[in-house]
């Protein structure tokens, strides 16, 4: 029972509070550095969740992220549908260059980061867990800075499909990775092949299972208007519920049902208007409190080795795009763009990151000190390389301030 109706002598304001003015800075911060310093307005929202979080004003800590992880994945489900569907594989079939391309880019990235962190005497299993992440490109960079950019090329598409083709190989090598470790701890050989490929099954099965609801859901209902598109939003949440009800990653069921609906449905897919905003507002979220997850401990304990992590996985990027270009029928120039452009690390790391974390929880940590401060280093650094590589190659046409 309330004693009185007025506000209590001391007023609090909750955690909503904090995000619906940390939700203002962003997009405050992120429009004064587009228009002032014209970086993508992504460098500002990742800047407001790093000064917002512990290594800041500490706003936000490690027990928000988890308390408002549904949003953020609800994000990564949205964008990682949009990027699967535009991925035409029956275009990749018919380039097989391409794949050939990504396949030896993520090879030199994981062997490249993996040599350099045994080189400095990096405990194996984490060297092969840092380095399957590196091998990931961030969908939610690319796809927002090539959005904003009003970006459209070759080197976009293919950037899309590299984007896309890399969050696979990332994701799957973890789960083998993670496999292997229930053998090595565990001694569960059985356990050590069948988990990977349940995980790895059931994200293919439900993406099979999302994009033949999505082409049985558009013989009746145009997404591009507001019941289609609400119809969708309820589609791709329930998804995320069966994600999370049956344990499997969030980063590949989504992406593989986009690829599958282009396949079958390669008609153009037309996004309700309101689409867009709603994703921005949940990018934004993403960001702010994606910065809530590395502490000033992680920070000491993982900057040096980010650092290396972060040259040798640069260099080994671009030195994969470089090495078939010619055969990929691009110039050295398009090629060493789009080499650059796969530079983005984001919140799709941290995801792999907690996947590591829920069944080993000390390794876990281990690796987060590393990645989180590399993810952190380019969310600042990389939405001006992947916009300045666009322009470069003669791709955008950006949105007057």
């Amino acid at each position: 029972m309330i004693d009185t109706p007025w506000p209590s002598e001391f007023i609090t304001f909750n955690e909503i509070t904090r995000l619906a003015l940390a939700l203002m800075w962003a997009v405050l911060l992120g429009e004064l550095l587009h228009r002032h310093a014209r970086c993508p307005r992504i460098t500002g929202y990742a800047l407001t969740g790093l000064l917002l979080g512990p290594t800041g004003l500490t706003w936000f800590s490690a027990p928000e992220f988890h308390h408002f992880k549904l949003w953020v994945d609800f994000a990564l489900t949205l964008l990682l549908f949009e990027l699967g569907i535009h991925v035409n594989l029956r275009w990749l079939f018919a380039n097989p260059w391409v794949i050939t391309a990504s396949l030896l880019e993520s090879a030199l990235t994981f062997g490249a980061v993996f040599g350099a962190l045994s080189l400095i005497h990096a405990e194996p299993h984490l060297a092969a867990f840092i380095a399957a992440i590196s091998m990931g490109t961030s969908p939610v960079i690319v796809m927002r800075v090539a959005s904003e950019s009003r970006a459209q090329g070759q080197i976009t598409q293919r950037l899309f499909v590299l984007t896309a083709l890399n969050t696979v190989y990332a994701t799957v090598m973890v789960n083998i990775l993670l496999g292997n470790l229930h053998a090595a701890f565990k001694g569960n050989w059985m356990l050590a092949l069948m988990h990977p490929a349940y995980l790895l099954l059931g994200s293919i099965g439900m993406g099979i299972a999302l994009a033949i609801a999505f082409k049985w859901l558009r013989r009746y209902f145009d997404f591009s208007n507001e019941q289609g598109g609400a119809l969708l939003f309820g589609l791709l949440l329930l998804l995320l519920s069966f994600l999370e009800a049956f344990d499997l990653p969030i980063l590949l069921a989504p992406l593989l049902g986009g690829m599958a609906i282009k396949f079958i449905d390669p008609r153009p897919q037309l996004w309700p208007r309101y689409f867009g905003t709603a994703g921005a507002i949940l990018v934004i979220m993403m960001f702010i409190l994606a910065g809530s997850v590395l502490t000033w401990d992680g920070w000491i304990h993982g900057a040096v080795t980010a650092v290396v992590v972060l040259a040798v996985r640069s260099v080994a990027k671009m030195a994969g795009a470089l090495s078939l270009a010619p055969p990929a029928l691009l110039s050295m120039k398009q090629a060493l763009s789009l080499g650059i452009a796969l530079s983005p690390m984001s919140v799709s790391a941290l995801i792999l990151v907690e996947n590591v974390r829920l069944f080993y929880p000390t390794l876990g940590n281990d690796i987060a000190n590393v990645v989180l401060t590399l993810m952190i280093l380019l969310e600042l650094i990389s939405p001006s390389l992947v916009q300045a590589m666009l322009h470069r190659a003669g791709e955008t046409l950006e949105r007057d301030p």
